[in-house]
């Protein structure tokens, strides 16, 4: 069951920089990752490719839709292609949300575990392998707490960890998105994160890790 409720593009609370999506059309189930770069409030959103580089061909007077996913549901408004630049860097123009309808989802169930990881950020050449540990988990992400800041809310980050279904173990690398404001508590640093992986592979191994540690019911450690 879902819950649907309208908001204002202010009530998103998103960062410069944070990774959203695009859909090329409104009703259409193919959507891109893009950028956050702007915003002019009550004129428009301004939206650039990803650090991928991967962004669908859009022109002026396109309709389109943007999909923002938070931890507790996902955001959904259409829009219209107002402006597309490429000098001095590409950059697209959209025309300022109306209506945003959000589906609050219920929470997935969450299991505690202790599991050893390395945090990468993706867009920051110089957070690369930070030592830090997954300490619950669910199907859409997982709360995190390492030994350096990694990152800001809507920053692409990559965890690298052994994962362990039954006999089997499997170094993955998954890529997540920070959700939520780094909580500090002497020197360690929390962050909650959505998982953004779309390699079905390591989807594989992360939902049969999960889901060992759910049937278990108690906290899983993997060395």
């Amino acid at each position: 069951m879902t819950n649907q409720s309208s908001l204002n593009f202010e009530d998103l609370n998103l960062s410069i920089g944070q990774i959203i999506q695009i859909h090329p059309s409104p009703n259409s189930k193919e959507r891109f990752d893009c950028m956050l770069v702007g915003c002019l409030p009550g004129e428009a959103v301004m939206i650039t490719a990803p650090p991928s580089g991967e962004f669908p061909i859009v022109k002026e007077g396109q309709k389109v839709a943007i999909r923002v996913m938070s931890s507790n549901g996902v955001a959904l408004f259409p829009t219209t292609v107002l402006f597309v630049g490429d000098v001095p860097v590409f950059m697209v123009y959209l025309d300022f949300p109306k209506a945003i309808q959000f589906k609050l989802v219920r929470n997935a169930t969450r299991v505690d575990v202790a599991l050893p990881i390395l945090v990468s950020n993706k867009s920051r050449q110089g957070v690369r392998g930070v030592v830090g540990k997954i300490t619950d988990i669910s199907t859409t992400g997982a709360r995190i707490n390492v030994f350096d800041d990694v990152g800001e809310a809507g920053e692409l980050i990559e965890l690298k960890g052994k994962f362990e279904v039954g006999e089997i173990r499997r170094k993955v690398n998954v890529e997540a998105i920070i959700r939520s404001k780094p909580e500090i508590t002497g020197e360690v640093v929390t962050y909650g994160v959505e998982f953004h992986e779309e390699d079905e592979e390591k989807l594989i191994v992360l939902f049969g890790f999960i889901f060992s540690a759910i049937a278990y019911g108690k906290s899983q450690t993997v060395r």
